[in-house]
């Protein structure tokens, strides 16, 4: 059910914000993390949630303004933050790829953007967990549930950190997060 894959993407990216911090937290107490594992954090953020996932969700939205008459607060606002949450995702990765190319980038603003980064994203999962899923949990009926499914299979990807299947792009981040207990 769409619903309950939007919630399991949240989880995951939830793990994957308590990772950042960790790594801003180890920056701030002057320790050397790896910079290309950040990286892979965010690119998986970049791919998947910023590609398939919100676009998921923006299309269940439209769904129900569509049904309900138009715009409806917090919903309405929602697709404005996922335009946001990808160019904060965009300029992270480019400070990253940026210091991984040697640039010098001050730790205080690396640190700084990470947390920024991590706040934000945060702050977007709560509002759509706690205002606007119930929400559409309780309005929406089976019948329409089941035309939004139709309409973002076209837009889903597997995820490609959290799934069974083994993408060797995210094999270092994998074999971490296996390590916590986290997949």
């Amino acid at each position: 059910m769409l619903l309950e894959r939007i919630h399991t993407d949240h989880k995951h990216i939830s793990k994957l914000l308590n990772l950042l911090d960790k790594k801003a937290i180890r920056l701030e107490d002057g320790e050397a993390i790896n910079l290309n594992f950040l990286r892979d954090v965010i690119d998986y953020l970049q791919r998947y949630a910023d590609h398939s996932h919100h676009p998921m969700e923006d299309i269940l939205y439209h769904y129900y303004l569509d049904k309900n008459g138009g715009s409806q607060g917090a919903i309405h606002r929602l697709e404005e933050e996922h335009a946001i949450l990808r160019e904060a995702t965009d300029q992270l990765m480019d400070t990253l790829n940026m210091i991984l190319n040697d640039a010098v980038v001050p730790r205080d603003r690396l640190i700084a953007n990470i947390k920024d980064f991590a706040a934000m994203q945060r702050r977007h999962l709560a509002q759509e967990e706690e205002h606007v899923l119930p929400k559409l949990e309780k309005e929406l009926t089976d019948e329409d549930w089941q035309k939004v499914e139709q309409r973002v299979s076209e837009t889903l990807i597997k995820d490609p950190l959290f799934n069974n299947e083994k993408d060797s792009d995210y094999d270092e981040l994998r074999a971490y997060l296996a390590d916590l207990g986290e997949i």
